[in-house]
């Protein structure tokens, strides 16, 4: 579930296990909830060659949109803030991913490995678009 929180709701809302600390410094953010996982990086949708090592991620088609051109999507090289057990990892959207449901995103592994043990797979976390 998609929202637009202020800072200030931010700091007194409930956001599942995530502390209000997690949440992003800045005015606005829009927040997600959704499952995180992770893939092997290569060429992404946004035209851009990343390698695992890289803090970056992908996010599901109806995030990303639907241009003629992928390589032109708004995402494209925005900063995403995922909270994890081990804490939070800021990585740059550089992906679509197409087997992601709306509020999933997927990460490289170094991404992951930041915020999870990457023999987990897969995990249920709140993220911010910054």
């Amino acid at each position: 579930m998609a929202g637009i929180l202020s800072l200030a709701a931010l700091g007194t809302a409930a956001v599942g296990a995530v502390p209000a600390a997690a949440a992003p410094s800045s005015v606005q953010v829009i927040q997600h909830v959704g499952d995180v996982t992770w893939y092997n990086t290569g060429l992404g949708a946004c035209g851009w060659w990343n390698n695992d090592s890289e803090l970056v991620a992908a996010v599901a088609p109806e995030v990303y949109g639907n241009l003629p051109n992928p390589n032109n999507a708004p995402i494209c090289g925005k900063t995403l803030r995922i909270q994890g057990p081990r804490g939070s990892v800021e990585v740059r959207v550089v992906d679509k991913c197409m087997s992601c449901k709306k509020d999933d995103v997927d990460l490289s592994p170094a991404a992951f490995s930041k915020i999870n043990d990457v023999n987990i797979g897969r995990f249920r976390s709140t993220w911010w678009q910054l």
